[in-house]
C-alpha cells in the first residue's frame, strides 16, 4: 500500500487503551514502564493465574493473553481471574487459521475467533491478534479472499465488543506455519480491501527495523496500528537485549500510538529462567530515565 492509498484510507478509532490521539492533541512522552505488557508466551511455564499474580506483584501494568493459557479454564473463569487481578489487557492471541492449514475448517476457525473476541470484550482487551494461516495449497488470491471474508465477519463482532482485530505480518521462515502475509505493505493492502474500521494491523518492532519502507510508513498507518509487539526469538543473557528497538518504539509513540508494547519472547533458555527476577529487572530497566540505552 502506497502512502497515497494510506492517505485515502480513513479509520475511526475505538475508545480503548490502544486508541490514537486526535491530531490536535499533544503526543505524550514515552514512559515505557507505563506502557509495557508481558505476553503470556514470555512466561511460558506460568499458568494464567500465576502470570497474573506475578505481573501484578512486579508492577507490570498489562498482560498479553494467550489462548493456550486462557482456554485451560472455562472462558468465564479466565475472564473473572483477569478482571479480579485489575491488570490491563493489551491483546488476546491468537485467532485465525482461515486457510485450513491446521486441519480446522473455515467455520471452526471463525467460531474459535469469536470466542476469543468475546472474551477480549469481557476483559476490555485493546486488540485481538489474528494470523491468516499460510497459503496451504491455495492460490494467493484465494488465500486473500478467505482471509478478507473472515475478517469482515469478525470485524462486526470485534466492534460490538469494543475491541479491534490486529492482523499479523511475519517474515519467512517464521511465517511458514502462520501466515502468507510477509510484508507490511501486503498486510495493509488486505486491510484496505476489508474496508472496516475494526480491522487493524499488529506491528512487530523487529519487523519494522528490517523494512525501511515500513518504517517510513509509521506516521501514515498510525490509525491502523491496533497492537505493537516487541518480539525476540533468540534471547540474550542481559535484559537490555530484550529491548533492542527502542528507536522504533519511540517513533511509533511520536506518531501518536497510545497503546501497550507487548514483550513476546520465544526462547527455551529464557523460558527456563526465574520469571520473577526477570520481571523485577524489566521494571527497573523500564523506569530508566534514558530508555535509549537499549538501542
Amino acid at each position: 500500500m502506497t502512502k497515497e492509498l494510506l492517505s485515502q484510507h480513513k479509520v475511526n478509532s475505538f475508545s480503548t487503551s490502544s486508541s490514537n490521539p486526535e491530531p490536535d492533541q499533544p503526543t505524550p512522552a514515552l514512559s515505557l514502564m507505563d506502557r509495557i505488557s508481558i505476553h503470556q508466551i514470555t512466561t511460558y511455564h506460568w499458568t494464567l493465574e500465576e502470570s497474573l499474580r506475578g505481573l501484578v506483584s512486579s508492577g507490570i501494568p498489562a498482560v498479553g493473553l494467550w489462548n493456550r493459557k486462557i482456554l485451560d479454564l472455562e472462558p468465564a473463569q479466565s475472564a473473572e481471574l483477569v478482571i479480579d487481578s485489575g491488570i490491563k489487557v493489551s491483546s488476546v492471541s491468537l485467532a485465525g487459521g482461515f486457510t485450513g492449514y491446521n486441519e480446522y475448517s473455515f467455520d471452526e476457525a471463525i467460531t474459535d475467533a469469536i470466542q476469543l473476541i468475546e472474551l477480549g470484550g469481557q476483559v476490555n482487551a485493546a486488540a485481538i491478534q489474528v494470523a491468516s494461516g499460510p497459503r496451504a495449497g491455495h492460490t494467493l488470491n484465494h488465500a486473500r479472499e478467505l482471509t478478507i471474508d473472515a475478517l469482515k465477519r469478525l470485524a462486526d463482532v470485534a466492534a460490538a465488543n469494543g475491541t479491534r482485530l490486529a492482523l499479523k505480518t511475519m517474515h519467512n521462515p517464521l511465517a511458514r506455519n502462520w501466515t502468507f502475509l510477509n510484508t507490511i505493505e501486503s498486510t495493509l493492502k488486505l486491510i484496505d480491501d476489508c474496508q472496516h474500521s475494526a480491522v487493524g494491523i499488529a506491528i512487530d518492532t523487529s519487523h519494522i527495523c528490517l523494512d525501511q519502507s515500513a518504517r517510513n510508513l509509521i506516521t501514515d498507518m498510525i490509525s491502523l496500528i491496533a497492537s505493537v509487539q516487541i518480539s525476540e526469538i533468540d534471547s540474550g543473557d542481559s535484559l537490555p537485549e530484550l529491548l533492542p528497538n527502542i528507536d522504533v518504539i519511540e517513533a511509533i509513540n511520536e506518531a501518536g500510538y497510545q497503546g501497550y508494547y507487548d514483550l513476546e519472547v520465544w526462547c527455551e533458555q529464557f523460558w527456563q529462567s526465574d520469571y520473577s527476577d526477570m520481571l523485577t529487572s524489566l521494571r527497573l530497566a523500564c523506569q530508566s530515565e534514558t530508555p535509549s540505552q537499549f538501542s
